[in-house]
């Protein structure tokens, strides 16, 4: 398995911010934002900042969320961009892992057993 930490930066930088907004979306909520309404909002702003994307562009999701109007009535635009930070988010990752690396040494224990002569 290689790590290439500098793409995993680069991948995260790039699209994290579009995993991101639940994050936000729920922090609207949870100030008194509709939901629907909100989801509408970062919708907008997510399909404009994707197709900057595909164009070769960099990310513009969290500057034009953080400029929002509409969102800075609930939040200001520094806890915006501090939810849309992805580079700590890890979700059940360590637990994915974990369960991987269990079922592949199970696997390597039971290869390693049938190859092994009385």
């Amino acid at each position: 398995l290689n790590i290439y930490e500098v793409a995993i930066v680069r991948n995260l930088h790039t699209y994290g911010t579009f995993a991101a907004t639940e994050r936000l979306l729920m922090e609207l909520a949870r100030a008194g934002a509709d939901r629907q309404a909100m989801h509408e909002v970062i919708r907008g702003h997510a399909m404009a900042a994707w197709d900057a994307v595909q164009r070769g562009g960099p990310n513009p999701l969290a500057g034009r969320l953080a400029a929002d109007a509409e969102v800075l009535r609930y939040l200001p635009a520094e806890r915006v961009r501090a939810l849309l930070d992805a580079s700590g988010h890890i979700g059940d990752a360590p637990e994915r892992a974990r369960q991987a690396a269990a079922a592949i040494r199970e696997r390597v224990g039971e290869t390693v057993g049938l190859l092994t002569w009385p």
